[in-house]
């Protein structure tokens, strides 16, 4: 069974784009992993240990949304794995990709401004480089 990745940094994907992902994790009847990033754009200037801490609370922050999710879906059966990790969001999505060998690779809506086509390279690197596709969710 291959998983599907889920995605998410600097302030990417809503409640309804983990809800898209779960239902079809489910539907597929694969485990989701769920990556969230803190990205350097955003904490790389902190120090290591405030890093570390903050890399805490997120996962404190993002398990109770998941039992949330699956307990508001019924979606209690899917496999959830929560990874979180901080560094270049495309170095962090690539390592974690190459390890998995992933089905897909979600990325849910909203994203960053695009206007310098940066969100459009960072996927096509991800595509070029693990051959795995990247999915926008949009609600």
């Amino acid at each position: 069974m291959t998983d599907i990745c889920y995605v998410s940094w600097g302030g990417t994907g809503r409640a309804v784009a983990l809800r898209m992902a779960m239902a079809r994790a489910d539907k597929a009847d694969a485990p989701l992993v769920y990556l969230a990033i803190l990205d350097d754009s955003t904490f790389g200037d902190i120090d290591s240990t405030l890093r570390d801490l903050a890399k805490d609370e997120l996962a404190w922050l993002l398990d109770a949304q998941l039992e949330l999710t699956k307990r508001q879906t019924g979606l209690e059966n899917v496999a959830v794995q929560l990874v979180v990790r901080s560094g270049d969001v495309a170095q962090e999505i690539i390592e974690v990709v190459d390890s998995l060998q992933p089905a897909e690779v979600l990325v849910g809506a909203p994203l960053p401004d695009d206007s310098d086509n940066a969100i459009a390279e960072l996927f096509a690197l991800v595509e070029q480089r693990t051959k795995t596709p990247v999915v926008v969710l949009e609600p």
